[in-house]
């Protein structure tokens, strides 16, 4: 627990009370400890030099895995199979509702 308190239990009273959350006065006393306890850190972590650290908008490395969107010819039989499954056709194409 902490012996700097940033958060009162009022303040946290008042928190519940706004999100509709009903709390013993045994929680209220945990989350302003635990809470004061988060924004303890945060101070620290502000305090940490980060001036020659490039920003960065993600760390894993990992890129979107996406393929061309290009559209492949079917042989008319398999086009017409595909359009008979659908409740609408019309001229070749498939009628959807409209997408908005």
């Amino acid at each position: 627990m902490t012996d700097n308190k940033k958060i009162s239990t009022k303040e946290v009273e008042h928190i519940a009370d706004l999100a509709r959350i009903e709390l013993t006065s045994e929680e209220t006393e945990k989350y302003a400890n635990e809470l004061s306890d988060v924004l303890g850190y945060i101070d620290q972590l502000a305090e940490v030099n980060t001036k020659e650290v490039e920003p960065v908008s993600q760390v894993t490395g990992i890129m979107n895995a996406l393929r061309d969107d290009v559209a492949e010819d079917c042989d008319e039989d398999s086009k017409d199979k595909i359009i008979d499954n659908f409740p609408q056709g019309k001229d070749g194409y498939i009628k959807v509702k409209q997408v908005m």
